[in-house]
């Protein structure tokens, strides 16, 4: 019998089925593409252990569990309803993987495994088990109680069993006594004492956790190569498996520090002097980042060049190090967008790459005709999954693109190989939540990879988490750098406590004389309001409201409208939710804010008077918010007391800093679970990924656009520009659509976004 180990795909009406032992024969062959084995590890390889901590003694543990865990890692699939699952369409009673692990468990089976050189059959087992990202406590919770039997194939265990023999060397794979069927109700006791194991055999010893994460993580890239990549071969428009993967991964092809100056920082030169019609020089303190340590922490004012200053840093890398990408990590898509489209894109396109949740749509028609970066096509084989991304070698991302494998999120999982040859920079980390900070930490502490942090302003629990963390603090001393201490010290704007009011009246006022006025609310609804109230009172003004309920297409241009206003000449007045906060190039004569935590005051005040024109400070009015909030009490902590310390001062952005100090918590946040981390041999993704969940929110579609939806999607067109995030309250289950979309409801206003 044909044990299948994937649904038959067809190409120009031709089927095309992959069997069981022909894809384990693939994704062996991915793996030795990907690690070589031990006797010749390939420069990723070391890349990968060295990543995981995995020392030299145990690197032929690691390769002989991984070999053994790949030819073994669908053994379960041979059973009848999986069969019938690939080739009708039926349901399974039980996940293929726990068959296979169970089958692992039988005596004479474990038995054998255990008598093998260099193995750990926990490892294996658990990397058989996890390899799907499904394995929980409780596991016999998701079978199909209805279809308790499970009728196996022995023709494809004994298939499997045979190749096992010949890839390990042995006369043969000893007799193991395997039924026909099981019943899950009989074996309940046996998945008990599985879960004792991933428990037990995994919590008091690290040595064996970080093998097996190692372990796991190679199957599980080794197997999504080895889907996507023969798939794509089938579709002959592909290179083959092992000549792709040694393109992605040749050994000769590393980043070096004149390839980051040719491929970035001197096309991003150019543009700014192209912009600012002036030469450009490194500021000292730019220079300097080329030569801080591997781990760093930079904290500099707004508007000082940090992120010049961090592709300084990974040049410095690169010239004392092998690595073969450098990955930029935001953390919003606007934020991601605007980092690309300054820096990334500058590179070829067989280098740069965008990446977050829409990124795909983002990069269509990003940039105007006649810029060179409009000729590139950045998009990745979406057939390849993340995998597509491996040939890359230059990264603009979302952080939780990158750390979701923190929470085993698959995707993330599949980028691994990327983090682990990589320096990496974590932008605007003062704004990280409670759970990506923790996951921040959780990455520094277990991994070793070079990383540099960087921010404006830092609580100082933060800063003090950090240290510990192993990071350097750059600039020790500020005053050291001439440039960056008077950008820092230079009295930019004067602060006033106001009313909401008189806050309006202040704007019209400064938009007669003509200039230009950022105003930061912290809710959707208020944002939209004072944007019509502004409107009405100043008929002839340009008002661009910009928040995060817009449809993607509709942010895009809210987005260009708002960057554009505050580069031309002319008065404008911008309202904005706290998206403005980070990484956007503003500068306003006149910020206007709610009260917020003291952080996200700091980054908005970091909008006002950006380019530091000593000869006219800047103004701030601060005013307290209607009785609705976003923020906690704790997020509030001391506000009151920040704003009565400054108010009628004027102030630098290293006095904001030292008041920063003194008046945020000195408590240290609560660390957050990280499944990744965890003391036990479980695997198992929950959806919820590493940032503090937001149960307000749902992607959603607006119920007029629901005829467009369905016609892009049957000319398979991407339909991201017509999804937006609407209050949940504000939504309803739409009838056929994907259950991740809902219908919004409410009125909808190109220029205003969603209102409800």
């Amino acid at each position: 019998m044909e044990i299948l180990a994937k649904k038959s795909i067809f190409i120009d009406g031709q089927e095309h089925k992959k069997t069981l032992r022909q894809h384990t024969l693939d994704v062996l062959e991915a793996f030795f593409a990907l690690f070589g084995d031990a006797e010749n590890p390939t420069l990723f390889a070391k890349q990968w252990l060295r990543f995981f901590r995995i020392s030299e003694s145990d690197y032929a543990t690691f390769y002989q569990c991984v070999r053994i865990a790949i030819i073994l890692h669908d053994l379960g699939k041979s059973n009848a309803h999986f069969l019938d699952a690939v080739t009708r369409g039926g349901g399974q009673s039980l996940r293929h993987e726990f068959i296979g692990g169970w089958i692992l468990s039988l005596k004479s089976f474990r038995g054998f495994l255990e008598s093998l050189e260099n193995t750990d059959f926990q490892i294996i087992r658990a990397s058989v088990m996890g390899h799907h990202l499904k394995l929980k406590r409780g596991i016999l919770e998701t079978a199909d109680w209805e279809k308790p039997v499970v009728p196996l194939l022995p023709d494809g265990i004994r298939d499997i069993l045979v190749l096992f023999a010949s890839h390990l060397s042995i006369p043969s794979f000893p007799d193991i006594n395997i039924p026909s069927r099981i019943h899950i109700g009989e074996i309940s006791d046996d998945f008990e004492v599985i879960e004792t194991d991933l428990e037990r055999f995994f919590k008091e010893d690290e040595r064996r956790r970080e093998l097996l994460r190692a372990v796991r993580t190679a199957l599980i890239l080794a197997d999504a190569a080895g889907s996507g990549l023969a798939r794509e071969m089938d579709r002959s428009v592909f290179l083959p498996l092992g000549q792709w993967l040694a393109e992605a991964f040749n050994d000769k092809n590393v980043l070096t520090e004149e390839q980051i100056e040719e491929k970035i920082v001197s096309p991003r030169r150019k543009q700014i002097e192209t912009t600012d019609n002036k030469t450009f020089s490194f500021s000292d303190f730019q220079l300097e980042a080329a030569n801080l340590s591997d781990r760093a922490l930079l904290l500099a004012s707004c508007g000082s060049g940090k992120t010049l200053a961090a592709w300084k840093w990974g040049m410095g890398v690169a010239s004392r190090r092998t690595i073969r990408r450098f990955i930029f990590l935001y953390p919003t898509r606007a934020t991601a967008t605007e980092g690309f489209k300054d820096y990334v894109a500058w590179a070829p396109e067989t280098d740069g790459a965008l990446l977050h949740g829409t990124s795909a749509y983002e990069l269509q028609e990003m940039f105007d005709n006649p810029d060179s970066r409009s000729e590139k096509d950045f998009l990745a084989n979406d057939r390849l999954f993340a995998v597509g991304f491996w040939q890359k070698r230059l990264f603009s991302a979302t952080v939780d693109q990158f750390l979701g494998f923190m929470g085993h999120d698959y995707r993330s999982s599949c980028l691994l190989p990327l983090l682990a040859e990589s320096a990496i920079v974590f932008d605007e980390v003062h704004s990280f939540d409670t759970r990506l900070f923790s996951a921040l930490l959780g990455f520094l502490r277990e991994f070793d990879v070079p990383v540099l942090c960087m921010t404006a302003s830092l609580p100082p629990n933060r800063l003090e988490q950090l240290k510990e963390s192993g990071l350097e603090i750059f600039p020790k001393n500020p005053q050291d750098f001439s440039d960056l201490w008077k950008k820092s010290s230079v009295l930019r704007y004067r602060i006033h406590r106001t009313s909401k009011e008189a806050a309006v009246e202040k704007a019209a006022e400064a938009w007669r004389k003509g200039e230009k006025i950022l105003w930061v609310v912290n809710t959707v609804k208020r944002c939209q309001a004072v944007a019509e109230e502004l409107s009405c009172m100043l008929p002839k003004a340009k008002v661009i409201c910009y928040h995060s309920r817009f449809r993607l297409k509709d942010r895009q241009e809210r987005h260009k409208e708002l960057i554009a206003a505050f580069r031309a000449e002319g008065p404008m007045i911008a309202v904005t939710t706290q998206v403005c906060e980070m990484s956007l190039d503003l500068s306003a004569a006149l910020l206007i804010s709610e009260f917020a935590p003291l952080t996200a005051l700091i980054q908005r005040m970091g909008r006002c008077n950006r380019k530091t024109i000593v000869e006219k400070i800047g103004k701030v009015l601060l005013y307290p918010p209607e009785k609705e909030l976003p923020y906690s009490k704790e997020d509030m902590t001391n506000v009151e007391a920040f704003i009565n310390e400054v108010e009628g001062k004027f102030i630098s952005q290293t006095i904001l800093q030292e008041l920063l100090e003194k008046f945020s918590p000195t408590t240290r946040e609560i660390k957050k679970l990280l499944p990744f981390l965890e003391a036990n041999g479980f695997a198992f993704c929950v959806g919820e990924g590493i940032r503090d969940i937001d149960g307000h929110s749902a992607s959603a579609i607006l119920e007029s656009d629901i005829g467009l939806y369905w016609k892009l999607r049957k000319e398979r067109e991407p339909v991201d520009g017509l999804i937006l995030p609407a209050p949940f309250k504000s939504t309803e289950k739409g009838n056929g659509l994907p259950p991740y979309l809902r219908i919004a409801k409410g009125e909808y206003n190109e220029q205003l976004g969603l209102l409800c």
